[in-house]
């Protein structure tokens, strides 16, 4: 399957699409489930095990067009992809349009609903299984970067399923290609084409992180709680000359709600996560140069020689020149 063979099989209408928008036919909700959340009844979708087994727990469908779907919440990680037009959109409390080349990556459990879509409104839902990206994509992510971390978190262990991300991802110019591809491999399975689509995917997923951390500022991360991604993204760029006092002053916060703020939202604290990022500098100078260790630690900030070999050892599990020998790129 090439590109063009993709797109016409893409806009093809399904014998479901002809039904409703030929004779109005629409889907019958009321013989799925409801759950009442806040006083709102909102249908519930359940998958047995067995439901999402097309390739390593992944299922692509193309979005049905012509009607519209109520507030719902199912049991899987959904990435919907705009292929073509646009899409309105429930989700949470908020309304928003999903437009050409955006993606949302919506959590388990997340009160959603999908307006009404035209012939040319094509989206691309990819139904996860949860455990399968924490096993075969988080897990083997880095976790160096602060804000790739909380981004992890807020998916893999966040535990009140009211998360989504919005990714401002448009103007990408690997992510149509990536997508294409991948539904290249699925609706045309070439030979080897379960590892060619786990592939794939994780070139969509870290070009998706690659758009959150280059992107931060029009990322539209949800919770119930204020985001604080400003504040990560401020102690990223400041490690080396930022204290907890000038970070609140900046932010006009008190220092000890700031310090409560980042424990909640990302399990560390301050200094825990000036360290990290810290020793993420270090790890990339380690990786990239040949500069004297002594010369590394002196520049991320640390003076007592023990205590970066110590610390370093604490997050990598290795030494810095072990590190640096298994991992070395430069030329």
């Amino acid at each position: 399957m090439n590109m063009s063979s993709l797109d016409s099989y893409l806009r093809s209408l399904t014998k479901s699409e002809l039904n409703y928008r030929d004779h109005g036919m629409t889907f019958n909700y009321d013989s799925m489930p409801k759950i009442t959340r806040n006083g709102q009844d909102i249908y519930w979708m359940n998958s047995e095990p067995n439901h999402i087994d097309n390739i390593e727990n992944i299922r692509i469908k193309k979005h049905s067009r012509f009607q519209s779907f109520p507030t719902h919440i199912h049991n899987w990680i959904e990435i919907n992809y705009m292929y073509s037009g646009c899409c309105p959109q429930i989700i949470g409390d908020l309304a928003y349009t999903l437009k050409k080349g955006q993606v949302i990556l919506i959590d388990m459990d997340t009160p959603h609903a999908t307006e009404w879509l035209g012939e040319d409104d094509i989206m691309i839902s990819v139904v996860i299984n949860k455990e399968y990206l924490n096993t075969n994509f988080f897990n083997r992510m880095s976790k160096d970067n602060i804000l790739s971390s909380f981004f992890i978190n807020a998916i893999n262990k966040n535990t009140r399923h009211d998360n989504y991300i919005i990714f401002q991802s448009e103007n990408s110019r690997r992510l149509p290609i990536f997508f294409n591809e991948l539904l290249c491999e699925f609706y045309a399975p070439s030979i080897n084409s379960v590892d060619i689509f786990n592939s794939l995917f994780n070139l969509v997923l870290s070009e998706l992180i690659n758009v959150y951390e280059k992107d931060i500022s029009k990322q539209e991360l949800k919770f119930k709680k204020n985001s604080i991604i400003p504040i990560l993204r401020y102690i990223e760029g400041n490690y080396l000359s930022c204290t907890l006092e000038t970070t609140a002053a900046f932010f006009n916060m008190n220092p000890n709600y700031l310090t409560t703020l980042l424990k909640q939202n990302t399990g560390s604290s301050y200094k825990e996560l000036v360290q990290t990022q810290r020793l993420a500098k270090a790890s990339q100078l380690l990786r990239n140069t040949e500069q004297p260790i002594t010369k590394i630690a002196n520049q991320i900030g640390y003076e007592n020689m023990s205590f970066f070999y110590k610390k370093f050892k604490e997050k990598y599990g290795c030494s810095p020149k072990e590190f640096r020998d298994t991992s070395v790129m430069y030329y």
